[in-house]
């Protein structure tokens, strides 16, 4: 008898404990659902802010890309992969050792120098007395000697033999040209692109950005104890979709450089450069346009 209220007993705890345990699994998922609604967020959107979504499965296929190059009297349109300003074809392509914003390669010396020598701004100092009673100077006369300003124009400035009077220092390039050899410019075959423009103008404002926010990130990478591998190139793959007054509607990243800090010195980038007014009419779909960038950051 006294086993049969034994067993009782148990069964009337156990069910007693199942009661129990259901409502409260039944309690915390009403809980859930009523949070995730309050958290749910506003389908009201400002288009003028930037949003941000990751696609893992991208590839980024880029058929042509848009480069700068030194100009050659040859404009035939060449069979290429780089669309420039105009239809440029050389004998050779190369693309300039030095990284920076795009400059032609001046007249000079490799090994010269930028800054004025010491007679160069003595005897500019003297010329600011000239009056025109001294053009008529003797050919014996110290100051103003043929020997004089040979030695001025040997004062040479960094440059190359080969390179335009009319530029100073070496050839820079900040394009990803990574099949193009070393050489002292940057030559490429390019076929004319019709945005070509707008599309410079976008670089021209994304440079006064890009290399201090790839430093500041760069900081943090290495106070954070990690390093970046070297010998690779890690890019940032990026979809800016722009309204018909070109201001940022949309950054998407196509493909990620495997490093959040990177790839966030890339968006920061493009926002603080942003916006770029007057998108070409013919960029626009339905009073949006679409353009692709790549930010490379080579070690």
């Amino acid at each position: 008898m006294d086993k049969i209220f034994q067993e009782k007993k148990i069964h009337f705890k156990l069910s007693w404990f199942i009661a129990c345990s259901l409502f409260l699994h039944a309690a915390i998922l009403v809980s859930k659902t009523s949070t995730m609604e309050f958290f749910k967020p506003s389908e009201k959107s400002d288009e003028h802010i930037v949003k941000l979504r990751l696609l893992n499965n991208y590839k980024n296929k880029i058929k042509k890309q848009i480069v700068q190059t030194e100009q050659t009297y040859n404009n035939e349109k060449a069979d290429s992969a780089f669309l420039g300003k105009n239809n440029n074809k050389v004998a050779r392509q190369t693309r300039a050792a030095n990284t920076g914003k795009f400059k032609s390669a001046g007249v000079g010396r490799r090994n010269g120098s930028l800054s004025k020598s010491k007679t160069t701004k003595n005897l500019t100092k003297k010329m600011k007395n000239l009056n025109f009673s001294d053009i008529g100077y003797k050919a014996n006369k110290k100051d103003y000697s043929e020997k004089k300003f040979k030695k001025i124009s040997q004062a040479a400035r960094k440059g190359l033999r080969s390179g335009s009077h009319l530029s100073k220092g070496l050839g820079q390039s900040n394009d990803f040209l990574e099949d193009i050899p070393l050489g002292d410019f940057t030559k490429l075959n390019t076929q004319e692109f019709e945005f070509y423009g707008f599309y410079n103008r976008i670089r021209e404002k994304l440079e006064q950005f890009w290399g201090r926010n790839i430093q500041d990130q760069a900081d943090k990478i290495m106070k954070s104890g990690r390093s970046l591998a070297s010998d690779a190139n890690h890019i940032t793959a990026l979809e800016i979709e722009l309204n018909s007054l070109g201001e940022i509607v949309k950054v998407d990243v196509k493909s990620a450089s495997g490093i959040r800090e990177l790839d966030s010195a890339a968006i920061e980038t493009f926002n603080q450069a942003g916006p770029f007014p007057n998108p070409p009419s013919k960029m626009l779909k339905s009073g949006r346009a679409k353009i692709k960038w790549s930010f490379v950051v080579n070690t």
